[in-house]
């Protein structure tokens, strides 16, 4: 996981360096592609106005596993790792400073009511609720009215995001809210993670293979010393993927020591079944299963193998990486910005499972992969 983390200035391009180094005061919104260095740079912002003296900061994120991901990286920055939050619990947490205690075990109804009593509490103004800066990851999974509260309890509000990764509200706009709001937009255009085949994957999700402004044609990646792959295996029932992904990780454990290998699926009914097998398998000690908010736990180096929903796995990322369970992921409103979430946290070793057919633009990325085609003549409709 060292390697994760930035811990030299060397490690940044011009472009995030400026982005570190950005007026202090004001709200600011950084806006870049997967693989851009999003996440490490907000820890690095973080670390910069600590230095600058902005004591009282707090970074959100807004899953469990996403903060427990940040928390593991805060260990080389100079700011305690409490200051990392989710968005409920520092809801929450406020409210209940304020004497407003919410029981809501129903994560949705949580959510509509905490906007609603911080809101609330915003209109009061006190201003021992202000805090120096409140710094989000992965801002496109608000809602326009939840970055409008949030923005009222700091007059410094440092946000990243983009747009193809809004995979945990349906209600687009919170982007252009903090634009509207004033914030200071900042684009990253390079992009290091994703190895020349993942990005193809991902350009076909998007509709943009062979494009200049897709993945691919703007990716960094060294592919000279982690040659990427990506394997497709159609027509597998669960369990076999189970199997077949277990084979691969123990290869890759040793392949990729020290890096994280992600397990993910979009439902939690598969997560259930992946779990239950790979912790009885040869690999259960390096593996740690992410389930609900009330089961996540601290990312373990030492249990480099994440399972997780694709949902849960938001702003991490993995050398090698297997989708579970893929067909399931039509049951989704926003199936495409899942699917290119999901392929995106992968850096090198890409391998999508599925017992059923994938949406088309899915299958176009995986093709784009492969050598294209015999052009089909008539015969060929009726063998």
């Amino acid at each position: 996981m060292a390697a994760t983390w930035w811990t030299n200035a060397t490690d940044l391009d011009d472009e995030q360096k400026k982005v570190v180094a950005l007026n202090p005061d004001g709200h600011h919104l950084v806006l870049g592609p997967p693989g851009s260095g999003k996440t490490n740079l907000l820890l690095l912002r973080a670390a910069y106005l600590h230095r600058n003296g902005l004591n009282n900061l707090v970074v959100l994120a807004f899953g469990r596993v996403l903060k427990e991901f940040l928390a593991s990286g805060s260990a080389h920055y100079p700011f305690t790792s409490d200051k990392i939050q989710t968005y409920v619990r520092w809801g929450l947490t406020l409210l209940g400073e304020n004497g407003v205690d919410l029981d809501e075990p129903d994560f949705d109804a949580l959510r509509e009511r905490l906007l609603v009593e911080l809101s609330t509490l915003a209109d009061q103004e006190k201003p021992e609720n202000q805090f120096d800066c409140i710094l989000l990851d992965e801002a496109q999974d608000y809602s326009p009215k939840e970055l409008e509260v949030i923005s009222r309890f700091t007059s410094r509000l440092f946000a990243v995001g983009d747009s193809k990764q809004r995979i945990s509200t349906p209600i687009d706009g919170a982007l252009d809210t903090l634009k509207d709001k004033g914030a200071t937009v900042s684009t990253l255009n390079a992009h290091y993670r994703n190895g020349m085949y993942v990005c193809r994957v991902a350009d076909g999700i998007q509709g943009q293979i062979d494009s200049p402004d897709g993945l691919e044609a703007t990716t960094n990646y060294d592919e000279d010393s982690f040659p990427s792959t990506v394997i497709s295996a159609p027509d597998t029932k669960i369990e076999e993927q189970i199997e077949r992904a277990i084979e691969q990780i123990k290869v890759q454990l040793d392949a990729y020591p020290d890096e994280l290998i992600g397990v993910m699926c979009p439902r939690k009914s598969e997560l259930a079944i992946i779990s239950e097998h790979i912790l009885k398998s040869e690999i259960a000690d390096y593996v740690q299963v992410q389930r609900r908010d009330d089961e996540y736990a601290a990312i373990d180096g030492e249990r480099r193998v994440i399972v997780v929903t694709i949902n849960g796995a938001k702003g991490l990322e993995f050398r090698a990486a297997h989708l579970l369970g893929m067909e399931y992921v039509k049951k989704f409103p926003l199936q495409k910005k899942m699917c290119y979430t999901a392929v995106t946290r992968c850096k090198t070793s890409l391998s999508v499972y599925h017992g059923d057919s994938l949406p088309g633009w899915f299958e176009n990325g995986l093709q784009a992969c492969l050598p294209p085609p015999a052009a089909a003549s008539l015969d060929d409709l009726f063998e």
